[in-house]
């Protein structure tokens, strides 16, 4: 099957199974809407970034861990024990990343927008602070001295969609290259100690945005050789952000990784700067193909157009509802049988827009199920249960790890008393 993942996702009988385990038999044991995540092709993915950029650069790198991909307690942990660095975008990842193992040098909070309250808890923690604007810089030196690193916008983007591209103009993060070395001058002046030079073009890029992405690792290293003369020293790190893709659909290619890698290495080599590390903060392709959905088909019936209904909705899994996108859907005890009809795939949700086909016009070739089955959508382990929600009142769904030949759950589901707790009436 296309979708095959050796050792991770393959079919053995008919059946699906993610890490050894059959789907169908995780949804009996901890029910459905159930995520479960291969702890196994998380550290695989993990190590793939690490040692192709070690095997490439010159210098100490830096993985960070982009938790608002996953911040389940569980995937998080295995990255620490892995390694990882964890970048972290609001007070309660920061909690989360340290819980979660990651030591608070390992750590760095990237904001936006960032309130006072906020940056105190933040400071409090401990942990490096990745500078968004003057105005966050200016709240913080009220509070200390601190190691910092800016982020500044490299003046051109990529993404998956328009919503998840991060550079360029008409965007909120970042300061722009005309003021960035002012920012540099300023945080100096304010008792600041700048270390770090940041950028992050967008998520969910693939192989033809590599060069778009390499281009822009040029310009942070012509900031950086301007920023060093500022400074009358090096930077101790160059941060080039996140975004690498996974391939959604089966007849995309694999994100070109030593392509990437090897880019950032040889301009990092060829600039002739001596800072200490290279960061990176992957997210996606880290934890994106290790999760999986699997949700119980309720409804089988034609309404207009044959509609596979679920007990699930986009409360739970809202990519394809937010941005049109993309998830490989398998009948998990028929996933080596071809697709003999279209369908809708509808959620449970009283939304017309609660589909998981990329739209309510868009049908999905599958075979047909019965009611009963389990169906997996791939995928989903990026942005999949960090995004959810309770609408409708519907509770947040359980996760599920399979690791090392064994299975756990990982976070209960939630019941009614989690919908009614700080309520009062």
């Amino acid at each position: 099957m296309p979708f095959e993942i050796k050792g991770h996702l393959e079919v053995h009988d008919g059946k699906l199974l993610i890490g050894g385990e059959q789907a169908e038999k995780l949804a009996v044991r901890y029910g459905t809407p159930l995520y479960v995540y291969n702890g196994d092709r998380v550290i695989d993915n993990y190590k793939r970034v690490k040692a192709l950029l070690d095997n490439h650069s010159d210098r100490e790198v830096r993985v960070y861990y982009s938790a608002k991909a996953n911040s389940s307690l569980a995937v998080m942990k295995i990255l620490a024990i892995s390694g990882a660095y964890a970048d972290v975008v609001s007070p309660n990842e920061a909690r989360l990343a340290l819980d979660a193992g990651f030591k608070r040098e390992r750590i760095m909070f990237t904001g936006t927008s960032v309130s006072e309250p906020d940056l105190r808890e933040v400071a409090g923690l401990g942990v490096m602070i990745n500078i968004d604007s003057f105005s966050q810089m200016r709240k913080l030196a009220k509070l200390g001295r601190f190691r910092v690193s800016i982020r500044w916008n490299p003046g051109e983007g990529a993404g998956g969609h328009e919503h998840t591209i991060t550079a360029g103009r008409f965007v909120k993060f970042g300061i722009p290259e005309g003021k960035i070395l002012e920012a540099f001058r300023e945080a100096r002046k304010l008792g600041l100690d700048p270390v770090g030079l940041h950028q992050h073009i967008g998520s969910g890029w693939l192989g033809k945005d590599v060069d778009t992405f390499l281009a822009t690792v040029g310009r942070t290293l012509s900031i950086a050789r301007k920023v060093t003369d500022v400074l009358g020293r090096e930077l101790e790190f160059v941060d080039f952000g996140g975004g690498p893709g996974i391939p959604y659909r089966p007849d995309e290619a694999e994100f070109p990784l030593d392509r990437y890698a090897h880019g950032i290495c040889r301009q990092v080599k060829d600039s002739g700067l001596r800072f200490k590390a290279i960061a990176v903060e992957p997210g996606r392709y880290i934890v994106g193909d290790a999760g999986i959905l699997l949700t119980r088909i309720n409804t089988v019936e034609e309404k207009g157009v044959p509609v596979i209904g679920v007990d699930s909705g986009f409360c739970s899994l809202l990519r394809p509802a937010l941005y049109g996108a993309y998830h490989h859907m398998v009948v998990c005890n028929k996933a080596d049988k071809r697709p003999d009809k279209e369908w809708l795939v509808a959620g449970n949700l009283c939304e017309s827009g609660d589909v998981f086909n990329e739209s309510k016009s868009s049908l999905r070739p599958l075979p047909t199920p019965q009611e009963g089955d389990i169906l997996a959508i791939l995928d989903a382990g990026a942005y999949g249960f960090s995004m959810s929600s309770r609408y409708n009142s519907r509770a947040l769904p359980a996760e599920a790890l399979v690791f090392k030949g064994r299975d756990m759950l990982i976070r209960k589901r939630e019941c009614y008393g989690d919908l009614l707790r700080g309520q009062i009436v």
